[in-house]
């Protein structure tokens, strides 16, 4: 299940991003900026990896600077401490014309900036979601309702029953929201598709690339402005589209080396001349969990005509949990392994990627299915819930006439 919240996904993946390359500079920018609340004082800047204070004399400050690219993307704070910051902030899309800006110091992210055409597309697409939100704000309102209620149950250290058990409450929720994120997710790509000339449709294609297929999301890439595709987010979205090819039908499955839930060798050619449905799940996964009892009646109809069932389980953090799991949903009778996520000491850095079998596969959402053939080929991939229908009609077909 996929939420979008487009705006904090922009602010939180992009804060410290830099949209910067080693091409001939662009040109300058100048932003001449009016501050209401604050006569005398600082605001700071950041610009990438830059850091930066400016003085705001008479209620005016000015921010110069160059930009190798096209457009970039800058934040403008009371403070350098992102611990303080909350979302009183303003962030922006700029470009290498002049611009102005006003800005409220009790609330920063009020601030409006004019100038900028790749702003200016996101003040129009970020109205659009807006409007669709507003038709959810009851779902919406029942969703934070439980997320609060799940941290403060982990807060006050409540047992694993009741955490499980809102949980469950938290899956509900989600899925009363699906339509929204539907409709949040339709509008991105009509954008795309309206506007392939604007640099905020690269920004989106990141942020919806993993709810497209290699095809889709390719076309999208070819369709967008050249003179974007030499920066930092053009690297990131052709490795992404590329990373796609793994695990899609047609393509050879991933190989893999690893243990299985007791401890024995297990490797993807142990499964040739048979078909294998990879699950991809976690313990914590709600959804997963809920559809395991249909993946029971899927195993016991078609295991005797030679479907085999491996389960691949992000849960190398809790190997407990997944082990509990999987006696709990009494799925122990096909094979488990994890999926070997590794990280390097206190830090989020992945490390050893190759042993990861999820990277393999190009696996962003849980649950994911993938079929897999005789001949390691990669028959058919069901991202999420939604394909289970799919799921159920191609074993069908497959295994009819065994």
């Amino acid at each position: 299940m996929k939420i979008l919240n487009i705006i904090k996904t922009a602010v939180l993946c992009l804060l410290f991003q830099s949209f910067t390359n080693e091409c001939e500079a662009q040109g300058k920018y100048k932003i001449d900026g009016t501050v209401t609340g604050l006569k005398e004082g600082k605001i700071y800047v950041l610009n990438g990896n830059k850091k930066d204070s400016v003085k705001v004399s008479k209620g005016k400050f000015q921010i110069n600077g160059k930009i190798e690219d096209p457009v970039e993307y800058i934040v403008i704070a009371k403070t350098l401490d992102q611990r303080k910051m909350n979302e009183k902030y303003a962030s922006f899309y700029i470009e290498a014309v002049p611009m102005t800006v006003q800005i409220n110091y009790a609330d920063l992210s009020s601030a409006k900036l004019k100038g900028s055409k790749t702003q200016d597309d996101i003040y129009k697409y970020n109205a659009g979601i807006e409007k669709i939100k507003s038709k959810y704000k009851k779902e919406l309102d029942q969703f934070d309702a439980v997320r609060k209620k799940y941290d403060d149950a982990r807060t006050a250290k409540k047992s694993e029953e009741v955490l499980e058990a809102i949980k469950n409450e938290d899956s509900d929720a989600r899925d009363r929201l699906e339509p929204m994120n539907k409709e949040c997710e339709k509008a991105a790509f009509q954008f795309m598709k309206d506007n392939p000339k604007s640099y905020y449709s690269m920004y989106l294609l990141r942020s919806n690339s993993r709810n497209l297929k290699y095809d889709e999301a390719k076309a999208f890439y070819d369709s967008f402005n050249p003179l974007y595709k030499k920066g930092e987010l053009a690297k990131y979205l052709e490795k992404e589209i590329e990373n796609m090819k793994k695990g899609i039908p047609g393509a050879l499955a991933g190989p893999f080396n690893t243990k299985d839930i007791n401890g024995n060798p297990i490797k993807l050619d142990d499964f040739k001349g048979k078909y294998v449905l990879i699950d991809f799940w976690a313990s914590w996964c709600v959804p997963c969990r809920k559809g395991n009892p249909h993946l029971l009646k899927l195993y016991a109809e078609y295991k005797p005509k030679g479907l085999e069932i491996l389960g691949v389980s992000d849960d190398d953090r809790d190997h407990d949990k997944w082990k509990k799991a999987v006696e709990k949903d009494g799925i122990g009778v096909w094979k488990h392994v994890l999926r070997g996520l590794q990280f390097k000491e206190g830090t989020h850095e992945k490390i050893n990627i190759d042993q990861d079998i999820d990277e393999g596969y190009n696996i962003h959402v849980l649950p994911t299915k993938i079929l897999v053939g005789p001949n390691g080929i990669i028959v058919a991939r069901y991202d999420g819930e939604e394909d289970e229908a799919k799921m159920d009609e191609d074993l069908k077909k497959i295994f009819t006439n065994k």
